[in-house]
């Protein structure tokens, strides 16, 4: 359900990419047609609206049709305010890419938190966490974001859609009077990675702080004196480089994260390196990103942990499991855990590079095609014959753990088997 909506948001992002301008907002050749502002912006969000809330009835009627959601009206108006939301950050944000990537992340996360909030009413009562009141506001809101975003269009029809600021502009400033380097680079090498991590190198530390500050921060210090909620929320923590990484890795890949052209740029082309040491920068800058991001992660967690969180329950666990394993185990555990992260965060980053810099559509969506909708075919799978496949571990516990076993020993065998000669077919290919 979520990856449908997903989708659905995914084919309603109505924007286009103009690199000369470097923008990527409301789509420019509409700006010369005979039509009212207020008519170029509704068309797109009424759509919008329209097909979400018709996917959301799609699934109420045909899918939960046993009453699981308590307040499906509520749901409703939440996905539709949220539609105009995203349209309103993509057109609004559209020159300054940093910030509107952070934006759409907070309110991806910010709709879960008010799609809940009639479930926070029910443990803190209150009048303003009922659905009652809690529509109006909604719709209020989505009202002023069709406004919001129909100012910002109409500025932009006008020339005004420019990507300098206010606050850019005393950045400039405070940048300009700060020590520069004055050394010359050590090699074309040196000089690459500096340009790739001007790019690129702290937008997966940026998100990762944003999340860390903007979300765990405050949701931690509510339930400070929860112990549970400190049990569940550790492992999260720790998860969200993870998953950062799986998506902004799709866009580090490319040879121009924000443009959606695969070809290799003219000015990178002509550079004097050779092709390796592009790639290698990308990985070096890769590396160093993930590193700064774990630290601001083990940070977090430790000033958590350490000042306001109820950690009973989780050094109770941790007391446990000292207990069964021995103290060299436990040791090499906790130099080997945060390295295997590291590394399996750096791995994401920089997994499909081949596809990304491969300069074909077809390679590269259809990675990132696959990596999705495989899991989602298998979990589809799992949920269809979830009654049989329990029917079969409860009685013959002991077939279906070898037929487990042995089958996911053939798949790992065939895969290693299968990424080795990808590598020896790919590796042929390459000039000395």
């Amino acid at each position: 359900m979520v990856m449908s909506f997903l989708f659905t948001f995914g084919i309603f992002n109505y924007t286009e990419f103009n690199s000369s301008k470097e923008w990527n907002g409301f789509p420019y050749r509409l700006f010369a047609l005979p039509v009212r502002t207020w008519q170029l912006v509704t068309l797109p969000m009424f759509l919008g609206v329209a097909w979400v809330e018709l996917v959301y009835v799609a699934w109420i009627k045909l899918v939960w049709t046993r009453d699981v959601l308590p307040t499906p009206e509520w749901f409703g108006v939440v996905l539709g305010a949220y539609m105009v939301f995203y349209l309103t950050i993509l057109w609004s944000f559209a020159g300054f890419r940093i910030a509107r990537v952070l934006v759409l992340g907070f309110g991806g996360t910010s709709s879960i938190a008010v799609a809940s909030l009639p479930v926070l009413g029910k443990i803190f009562p209150s009048v303003w966490f009922s659905e009652k009141r809690l529509i109006p506001i909604v719709v209020g809101l989505g009202v002023l974001a069709f406004v919001a975003a129909w100012a910002a269009v109409e500025r932009q029809r006008h020339g005004g859609g420019r990507r300098r600021s206010w606050v850019a502009t005393q950045w400039e400033r405070f940048a300009d009077v700060m020590p520069r380097r004055t050394k010359d680079f050590a090699g074309p090498a040196a000089a690459q990675f500096w340009f790739e991590w001007r790019r690129t190198g702290l937008l997966m530390p940026a998100c990762t702080l944003f999340v860390l500050a903007a979300i765990f921060g405050p949701v931690t210090w509510i339930f400070r004196h929860n112990a549970s909620f400190t049990m569940n929320t550790f492992p999260k923590i720790l998860a969200t480089p993870i998953v950062l990484a799986f998506t902004v890795g799709k866009g580090f890949i490319k040879p121009e994260f924000w443009s959606m052209n695969l070809s290799l740029p003219s000015f990178l082309a002509v550079r004097p390196l050779s092709s390796g040491e592009i790639v290698v920068s990308k990985m070096k800058v890769a590396a160093v990103s993930v590193a700064i991001t774990w630290i601001l992660v083990f940070v977090f967690t430790a000033l958590w942990l350490g000042i306001w969180a109820d950690t009973t329950k989780l050094y109770w666990w941790m007391d446990e499991l000292l207990r069964i394993l021995d103290l060299h185990v436990w040791l090499a555990l906790i130099v080997l855990i945060p390295g295997a992260l590291v590394v399996f965060t750096w791995r994401l980053m920089v997994n499909g590079l081949w596809t990304g810099l491969s300069g074909k559509n077809t390679c590269y969506f259809g990675s990132l095609g696959a990596q999705v909708i495989v899991p989602v075919l298998a979990l589809l799978a799992a949920a269809i014959w979830s009654d049989a496949i329990d029917a079969e571990v409860r009685d013959h516990p002991d077939v279906v753990t070898s037929v487990a076993v042995n089958g996911i020993g053939l798949i790992l065998a065939a895969v290693v088997i299968g990424k080795v000669w990808f590598a020896a077919v790919s590796w042929g290919g390459i000039s000395r």
